[in-house]
């Protein structure tokens, strides 16, 4: 049911999917929570204002927006690109830029989430097969900028390898830049200061190749408990 609805998200808009829109099992547990409370209402449960407050609800979008932003029209704001332009409407948001609503769905959504009754001020189209053409274009033109970006960033990161080193101490140049040890990485400024007079102590950890094992397992058994984005989530 969950995949056939984000389906639909995405054929209007191609940058209607995660983190944009919800994961698959944040829409479930709102279903969910949305099902109890038709359940509990349909019983007579909670009080007048709780029954009314459901049922004014039912009118209104499910929302599966991560943005929850508040989006204004540029009529009610008296803007003067009012009419002059494809998008006529403006949102004051702070989200992550891969969490924000596609600009050229603002009135749309504005609409949705202010219908009355079922009805609202736009309604839903055949597909802009142009329009969503070019955005999965350019949405795979900046996937791959990132990640060009991120490949130059890591091997900026690493430093070059010495192959005619004959010590340890020689394998790489640490002239070049500050290198900091793996151990203290996780230690506050405090804390290293404090290593001035109290020295390190650095735990004991297992190196048999049994205890190593053992950890491995573990560590993969977690892993598998979080696997995918909805899990994660």
């Amino acid at each position: 049911m969950i995949v056939p609805l984000l389906h639909q998200c995405t054929k209007a808009n191609a940058l209607f999917k995660p983190p944009v829109i919800n994961q698959c099992r944040t829409i479930e547990l709102k279903l969910t929570k949305l099902w109890h409370k038709a359940v509990e209402t349909s019983l007579g449960k909670g009080n007048l204002a709780r029954k009314n407050e459901f049922l004014h609800t039912l009118d209104t979008l499910f929302d599966i927006l991560t943005c929850k932003c508040s989006i204004q029209l540029c009529s009610e704001s008296n803007c003067s690109h009012s009419g002059k332009r494809e998008n006529n409407s403006h949102i004051d948001c702070g989200c992550p830029r891969e969490k924000k609503i596609p600009v050229l769905e603002l009135e749309f959504i504005k609409a949705q989430r202010t219908k009355a009754e079922g009805q609202g001020s736009m309604q839903m189209g055949s597909i802009d097969y142009s329009e969503t053409k070019k955005q999965i274009a350019n949405a795979k033109k900046r996937e791959q900028i990132r990640e060009r970006r991120t490949k130059e960033e890591n091997e900026e990161k690493v430093p070059p390898i010495n192959v005619n080193a004959t010590k340890l101490s020689e394998l790489v140049d640490l002239s070049l830049e500050v290198l900091e040890p793996p151990l203290t990485t996780s230690l506050t400024s405090q804390e290293l200061r404090n290593l001035k007079e109290t020295p390190m102590q650095v735990p004991k950890w297992p190196s048999h190749t049994q205890s190593v094992e053992r950890c491995v397992k573990m560590v993969t058994e977690a892993a598998g408990h979080v696997y995918s984005h909805e899990r994660r989530e």
